[in-house]
């Protein structure tokens, strides 16, 4: 982060060609969101100093146990992967804290992965229990993250540009670590601070895709049939003009990550292929896709891809989209061979268990006959996490403290 962001001669310079000037009578207030928002609230502090008027950010509770040493920056607690309270009352803090700014003043955001859940401010009328309802419906058809932000969006006072929007006059800059493929600013944290791309009736149409309409909650219903009518106004596009003093920045995605990989690969001589960023998908159906890959490609290859699966839940198992796309590759991968697969969350937490992720191997596809353990079965009943726990094959990191997604990696080696 400090490659990107550096103080000289009294100028805030962004990736050596965006340069903000300092003055006596500017205010610097620093808010944000996400999973690694609390660590980027550190560097900012520590290169601007007493620069810094004020500050608040949205992040996990287990952050806050980790005690940065903060001076001017608050860490809010906040609810992940569901909105909770903290979520509500940090949303608010945060749009004071931007309320009365002049175009001399700067909002320094931060926005991570998580920032949708850990950052919120339903429109009147909604219940956070129904927010609750709603995204556990959307999650369970497998919906995917730009079609669960399309509908946050559009139900949030300050998501979808909303954020960038009250904080008028004062200049908006965002630093940004993407968790979405695409890296697709509209939709990384529910783009408190970006255009949206997006209208009440894609939100009708994704409700529709899922035969959803009929179930959500009456209290959201009634808000996108008033979106649907006009009622309600739509979120910011890009065409309105306080966006000219917006600026956003991505300093980390998933491909800055892969590519790193590839480049420590390439330095103990093993051959290579990223064979895509942008992996979506429902995760076994991926993993066998990607079984098909690892299968088909040379001895000493390492092949890595990211991007974020989804599961339908069909079963009443336990489990990840990490463990689910490995547990699912691993019953195809040829048997001969000596591979080694794992998927993991890289914020170190995948689905509602205590695991990253998931590895498979000859050693425990062993492990599982010799215990009678049927991996379709297994998968089947969305039961990855118990199948891996069984065989030794969960990766338990904890908490890393950021978010690019999902990250796979594939080691096939000769005898």
């Amino acid at each position: 982060m400090t490659e990107f962001l550096t103080i000289e001669d009294n100028k805030l310079i962004f990736s050596d060609f965006f340069k903000v000037n300092l003055k006596k009578d500017n205010r610097i207030i620093v808010v944000g969101a996400g999973k690694a928002s609390a660590s980027m609230a550190l560097v900012v502090e520590n290169l601007l100093g007493e620069n810094i008027s004020q500050g608040l950010i949205c992040v996990p509770e287990e952050e806050i146990k980790k005690k940065y040493p903060l001076k001017k920056v608050i860490l809010q607690p906040a609810g992940h992967p569901y909105v909770n309270e903290g979520s509500v009352d940090g949303a608010k803090k945060i749009l004071e804290l931007v309320e009365n700014l002049t175009e001399n003043d700067i909002v320094l955001a931060l926005i991570s992965g998580g920032g949708s859940a850990l950052l919120e401010l339903p429109l009147e009328t909604i219940a956070l229990s129904d927010l609750h309802i709603m995204f556990k419906l959307l999650t369970n058809v497998g919906a995917s993250i730009h079609e669960l932000n399309s509908i946050r969006k559009h139900l949030s006072k300050i998501k979808g540009g909303k954020l960038a929007e009250a904080a008028q006059p004062a200049k908006v800059i965002s630093l940004i670590i993407s968790d979405v493929v695409g890296d697709n600013l509209d939709t990384i944290a529910s783009g408190p601070t970006a255009p949206d791309n997006t209208t009440w009736q894609d939100v009708e149409e994704i409700l529709q895709k899922y035969n959803l309409k009929g179930k959500i909650p009456i209290s959201i219903a009634q808000i996108i049939e008033k979106g649907i009518n006009n009622e309600i106004e739509d979120t910011p596009k890009k065409t309105k003009p306080f966006f000219k003093k917006v600026s956003n920045f991505i300093i980390a995605s998933n491909t800055i990550s892969c590519n790193a990989m590839k480049k420590a690969a390439l330095d103990i001589s093993l051959n290579c292929n990223i064979l895509s960023t942008e992996i979506t998908g429902e995760a076994k159906e991926i993993g066998s896709k990607i079984a098909s890959a690892i299968n088909n490609m040379e001895n000493n290859t390492l092949l890595i891809a990211s991007g974020e699966t989804t599961v339908k839940i069909i079963g009443d198992g336990q489990g990840g989209r990490n463990q689910e796309l490995v547990l699912s590759a691993g019953i195809q991968l040829k048997k001969s061979e000596i591979i080694i697969l794992a998927s993991i969350g890289s914020d170190g937490k995948d689905g509602p268990t205590d695991a990253a992720g998931a590895l498979v191997d000859k050693c425990i596809i062993k492990t599982a006959k010799r215990r009678n353990l049927e991996m379709q079965k297994y998968l089947t009943n969305n039961d990855s996490y118990n199948f891996f726990k069984k065989t030794n094959g969960l990766i338990i990191t904890g908490l890393t403290g950021t978010n690019v997604m999902d990250l796979i990696i594939a080691l096939k080696m000769s005898e």
